[in-house]
């Protein structure tokens, strides 16, 4: 897998980590930032998930999820991973585009300098965003709602970009408030700012961030969707098994993750964020496009398969499933009847172990197969499931 930088708008390889796999596929993906919320995209690559499915992963970074879209429609990218609102957005505006995996439920926190520690101080304060048409921020706009502080109590300062530019803003005072996700919240938390709340708190069966790409194309190219999407649900279960988790933060660290942060923020993306399979549901896609639909940014929805296909995300879990590469009792399509930990609802995440993420009923551990394992054909799998 290779990583790259983008840079306003010149696409710069900052390293190559690994060596190109002989006669691989290429996939080209792009994602708003090398966050903990990329850490299955770390884990597929080191433990060889990407190789055994016979794909070379290019990863470019880049924070503007506008310019990132642009990028996927022309063919820049095979896949794009950010928020399904984004998706459903420009959905709705003509774009061809298609979610084949949801990764997470939102699980921004709510980020306050230290004199402001409930959000009735937020009144009269200003936010810090990154666009104003966000669907984290329109999930916080009802948030700050529920507790009070309605739409004209504060100011926005907007498109100041990714999160490290929100909180310098914080700490120059030019606003009060933000929200982010881990480790820019936990290194927030550490320098005296509060956070007030998280979302996954309160939306637990929203869907977050997702990987997308264009309709046609994964019509066209099916079977190297179900492979990637067969590397990706392979590192979240290896990811969900505690007995990597010190494997996992030395990935981490290895691609540039602080190592005193890395702890914190692994286990929040798995605590809170991680859907297990990357499960598509009708109730998660409606739930999107109310919110969509109440803050205006869109004059209608439809139905699920106007935005997503779960046949992609469906086949590649039966597929490994079949092989015995992954375990564990699936989770229905539907959120609501899997419990949290594998999915997105259930008992509060304070049920959890507080050392670390969960335990999977039946599993001992990740499979480790011997390479004649991955001798599977694509023409062997099943097409009749398209």
């Amino acid at each position: 897998m290779r990583i790259q930088a983008c840079i306003v708008a010149s696409y710069l390889i900052a390293t190559s980590l690994w060596a190109t796999a002989a006669g691989a596929q290429q996939v080209r993906v792009s994602v708003i930032s090398n966050s903990t919320g990329s850490s299955p995209l770390w884990v597929a690559d080191r433990k060889g998930f990407f190789r055994d499915e016979g794909l070379d992963v290019e990863v470019t970074v880049n924070p503007d999820s506008n310019q990132q879209l642009e990028r996927l429609a022309n063919g820049s990218f095979e896949f794009t991973h950010q928020a399904v609102d984004h998706f459903m957005r420009e959905i709705e505006r003509g774009s061809d585009f298609v979610v084949v995996h949801v990764i997470t439920r939102p699980t921004f926190d709510l980020i306050s300098r230290p004199e402001l520690d409930s959000f009735d101080d937020l009144k009269g304060k200003t936010v810090a965003l990154d666009n104003v048409e966000t669907g984290y921020w329109l999930l916080y706009r009802q948030v700050l709602k529920k507790y009070g502080v309605n739409p004209g109590d504060y100011q926005i300062l907007a498109n100041l970009g990714g999160s490290g530019n929100r909180l310098k803003a914080v700490r120059e005072n030019r606003a009060q408030f933000t929200h982010m996700n881990a480790p820019a919240s936990i290194m927030a938390e550490m320098d005296g700012f509060n956070i007030l709340t998280n979302l996954s708190d309160h939306y637990p069966n929203f869907p977050a961030s997702s990987i997308g790409t264009r309709r046609d194309w994964a019509s066209n190219n099916r079977d190297t969707v179900v492979t990637y999407l067969r590397a990706y649900i392979r590192a979240t279960e290896w990811l969900l098994d505690p007995g990597n988790r010190e494997e996992a933060i030395d990935i981490g660290v290895g691609i540039g993750h602080d190592r005193v942060l890395m702890p914190g923020s692994l286990d929040a993306f798995i605590r809170k964020g991680l859907i297990r399979y990357g499960s598509i549901s009708e109730e998660g896609i409606r739930q999107v496009g109310e919110l969509l639909l109440e803050s205006q940014v869109i004059d209608s929805f439809g139905d699920m398969d106007k935005y997503a296909d779960a046949r992609y995300q469906g086949e590649a879990k039966r597929q490994l499933q079949a092989e015995g590469l992954i375990a564990g009792t699936p989770c229905s399509v539907q959120l609501s009847e899997c419990p949290r930990t594998q999915h997105a609802a259930g008992p509060p995440t304070e049920a959890l172990p507080k050392e670390f993420s969960v335990t999977i009923p039946g599993r001992p551990g990740i499979l480790s197969p011997s390479p004649a394992r991955f001798h599977h054909a694509l023409t062997a799998r099943n097409p009749a499931a398209f």
